[in-house]
């Protein structure tokens, strides 16, 4: 069973084209909890009809190879770093089509990665799930980042 941690503050988001060989869509949200924002949180923000969400944030990164980049740690530690450094890029690089924003968020924790070699991007662990923004209308805006819901063909 999955975890809920709320907070307020800032958070960014942005489309993410997660599996290019079919175009797939999301909308993904980075936020930080901890002391010093040292925990990275990210998740996806549902969008009803969108079939091609990714379910586990995890294995959606894995496919991306971090390993290729991350050497030295676990495959869970390398998946890890990299949804840390794509929230953190989306962040400093401002994600084309994406905001940034103060607001409250809830995130139902699917998996937390308590990286064992030391931070990366500032972050010391790496929590993933599904995020929800309390405000509607920033909800409703955070959806409309991906035109319309994708269907399988």
């Amino acid at each position: 069973m999955a975890q809920e941690l709320s907070r307020a503050g800032r958070v960014t988001v942005w489309p993410l084209l997660h599996d290019w060989s079919s175009g797939a869509r999301c909308v993904m949200a980075y936020a930080t909890a901890g002391h010093f924002g040292d925990m990275a949180v990210l998740g996806v923000v549902p969008v009803e009809g969108n079939v091609f969400e990714p379910g586990d944030l995890f294995a959606m990164a894995g496919r991306h190879e971090p390993g290729r980049l991350y050497t030295g740690m676990n495959s869970d530690e390398q998946r890890a770093c990299w949804l840390a450094c794509v929230g953190f890029s989306a962040r400093l690089m401002g994600a084309p089509g994406g905001f940034d924003m103060e607001a409250e968020w809830a995130v139902d924790m699917a998996r937390t990665v308590t990286l064992s070699k030391g931070a990366m991007y500032g972050h010391a662990k790496v929590m993933a799930g599904r995020i929800r923004l309390i405000d509607g209308d920033l909800e409703a805006r955070a959806r409309a980042l991906i035109p319309a819901p994708q269907v399988a063909a």
